[in-house]
């Protein structure tokens, strides 16, 4: 992800087109007129709104995402809604699918895709962060444990981490070593670990809540089987970023007690890796005002983190 790209403009803020609502009424049924709609915050990669269809004196809400035409987006659109039918009818807490317009035929041009809305909100301010943290173990513990179809996951080809010629220590690091020594590790072949479902991009910010429990898994565009390590480890770099190291520390043993297996320190540290001098904007992005965000700590919060899981790899 880079600075100055479309996601930097102003497409996310726009109501949805004219064309777009009447596809939207046209897709739920004869007499259905849309009588409101709320743009969605904490998206980075798309135009994410809440639409109020009213038809029959019933009023529904679902959710459209949509992704800007002509900059050949179709493939992230197809891939989620491919991937949203891997996991229908999975036990998961994921939307259905009520139209699609990948082309954006009738939608002035927007790829789009129509779902369900979950129950639930964004929750990134947990009164008892231990529970909280268990929740988020015990659903990707069930998610882990599903067997559903999906590519193998490829280390260096799956994923947005940097080439091995690629790595870069970030400007904020403060032991430099720290990353050197990650970078180096990365150089070994990925050892080979138990193949799982996974979700590819298991965040604070892609989970809703409601009392207490997750009632929602969203952002569907990178399923695969490989290392459960990956998924934890991306939600580990996520809180020790947005949180601290202490907490990206208990994510791992709390899922490694309730999935009774440890986890590959390789993996985990791959995952780990994925912090680069982009990702505080990016978070902050995400987070999207619900929470204070301390920008300059991050990359050394991260740091920590992959200091001790080089100690776990020895």
């Amino acid at each position: 992800m880079t600075d100055g790209d479309w996601r930097d403009g102003g497409f996310r803020q726009r109501r949805p087109s004219v064309e777009t609502l009447a596809w939207v009424a046209a897709s739920m049924g004869r007499g259905s007129h849309i009588v409101g709609y709320r743009r969605l915050t904490g998206g980075v990669c798309s135009a994410m709104n809440r639409l109020t269809v009213e038809r029959r004196g019933m009023r529904t809400f679902v959710v459209l995402r949509q992704y800007p035409g002509g900059l050949g987006l179709q493939g992230s659109l197809e891939k989620e809604i491919a991937n949203l039918g891997v996991v229908a009818g999975s036990g998961l807490p994921v939307p259905s699918i009520l139209a699609t317009d990948v082309a954006g035929a009738s939608t002035g041009g927007a790829p789009s895709l129509l779902m369900t809305r979950l129950q639930g909100h964004v929750h990134l301010n947990p009164a008892e962060p231990r529970s909280w943290m268990t929740r988020i173990a015990e659903i990707a513990v069930l998610l882990h444990s599903l067997d559903l179809p999906a590519k193998m996951f490829r280390p260096w080809t799956d994923s947005w981490i940097a080439p091995l010629d690629g790595f870069q220590v970030p400007v904020g690091a403060q032991k430099p070593a720290v990353w050197k020594a990650a970078f180096g590790v990365m150089a070994a072949p990925p050892p080979t670990d138990t193949a799982v479902f996974l979700h590819g991009d298991l965040l604070p910010v892609n989970m809703l809540w409601s009392r207490g429990r997750i009632t929602g898994l969203t952002d569907w565009n990178g399923i695969h089987r490989g290392a459960r390590a990956i998924d934890v480890g991306h939600c580990r770099r996520y809180l020790a970023a947005l949180y601290s190291p202490e907490w990206s520390e208990q994510l791992r043993s709390l899922y490694q007690s309730i999935a009774g297996v440890t986890l590959d320190p390789w993996w985990d540290l791959y995952a780990l890796l994925h912090h680069d001098d982009s990702q505080p904007k990016w978070i902050r992005g995400q987070v999207a005002g619900r929470r204070p965000v301390d920008v300059p700590g991050m990359t050394s919060r991260v740091e920590v983190a992959i200091e001790t899981a080089l100690r776990r790899l020895g």
